[in-house]
């Protein structure tokens, strides 16, 4: 796509406790960049030279770099940062969230469909919660988040159901009628939390039930919230999973403010962001100060794919001038980050 995405003042979390790892300059790759395929599309993360001759340029920039998988988006950025779907956790704002200290929690969900028996529960009720770190992220657009979600596994509701053969779909229905359908197996597999609890703080609703879907390494148009149905059908053809436009995988952001962005000869400056891309672990993040010629490398072993990474890249530069960062994330399964995030900094 040749796209530089400016990602300053985007919203990160705390890096907390660090995980260390080294970085190493790499020669640029011919042409700089990866092309991947994602279906019928071609997607080239490719990257033009862009500057003009009053940027200082650096080669082979080393640093000290660490990274991490933990931190949260707040709760009040989390429902603001999507706007591209409407009744999922796309839409903005939650109002379970936004009107904090208003409305009640209700968590009860009526269970039907090609089931036996239908049923209603209060899955708060249940003894099997759990409590993880989970991403979010749309299917385009670059920003995306991270949350502590407590709540009951579909798979306990599921199993109180007495399904009849060949029950192959699930889909939650907001109180609004909204409703995606997903593969039964799938949302089994990806151990889809029914979530009454988000970073710490109990959903309520003025209306209706408070509970929302979450799913790991999953799309947020599935996100569906004020669940108020769960239906168990059996459908002649089980649904397709919607993932990430092909142009939005692997998303990049800088943490660091415009405005921040003075620094003198010789000082440590640390640059933060986070990277993710639902379905593959990022296996590394990469930094060029000479607009895309040569990249450090830093590895990020151990990183999984069902949370975000948080990263900071710390070194100095020896002469004044204005410069111009590129951050790229690279994914276990080869795909670069298709929009790159960039920072314009100077040194006095």
């Amino acid at each position: 796509m040749g796209t530089l995405l400016l990602a300053s003042g985007a919203t990160a979390g705390a890096l907390g406790v660090l995980k260390p790892a080294s970085a190493q300059a790499e020669e640029s790759l011919s042409p700089t960049g990866m092309v991947h395929h994602e279906g019928s599309h071609t997607v080239s993360a490719n990257l033009a030279n862009l500057l003009d001759d009053s940027y200082t340029r650096v080669a082979d920039v080393q640093g000290d770099f660490v990274f991490n998988q933990s931190g949260t988006t707040p709760n009040d950025e989390l429902f603001n940062v999507f706007g591209t779907a409407i009744l999922t956790m796309c839409s903005k704002p939650a109002d379970e969230l936004v009107q904090a200290g208003e409305g009640k929690a209700n968590f009860y969900v009526n269970v039907s469909g090609n089931i036996r028996q239908t049923f209603s529960v209060d899955v708060s009720q249940l003894d099997d919660e759990q409590g993880v770190y989970m991403g979010c992220s749309c299917m385009s657009g670059s920003p995306f988040g991270q949350a502590y979600v407590v709540g009951v596994p579909l798979a306990s509701v599921v199993e109180m159901a007495d399904l009849e053969e060949g029950v192959n779909t699930v889909t939650a229905y907001g109180a609004d009628g909204f409703g995606e359908p997903l593969p039964l197996r799938y949302a089994l597999e990806k151990n889809a939390l029914l979530v009454y609890r988000v970073n710490g703080q109990e959903l309520r609703s003025t209306a209706d039930s408070s509970l929302q879907l979450w799913m790991p390494e999953t799309v947020a148009h599935y996100f569906t919230r004020n669940i108020v149905d769960i239906s168990l059908t059996k459908e002649d053809v089980e649904p397709e999973v919607q993932s990430v436009e092909p142009m939005y995988r692997n998303k990049i952001e800088i943490s660091n403010k415009v405005e921040d962005s003075v620094f003198r000869v010789g000082d440590q400056v640390s640059f933060e962001g986070v990277a993710d891309d639902l379905g593959s672990p990022i296996a590394a993040v990469e930094f060029s100060f000479d607009d895309g010629d040569t990249w450090t490398s830093c590895a990020t072993e151990g990183a999984t794919a069902d949370k975000w990474v948080n990263w900071s890249f710390t070194t100095s530069f020896d002469q004044p001038g204005d410069y111009h960062m590129i951050a790229r994330a690279r994914t276990a399964d080869g795909v670069v980050s298709p929009l790159s995030a960039s920072l314009d900094f100077s040194v006095k």
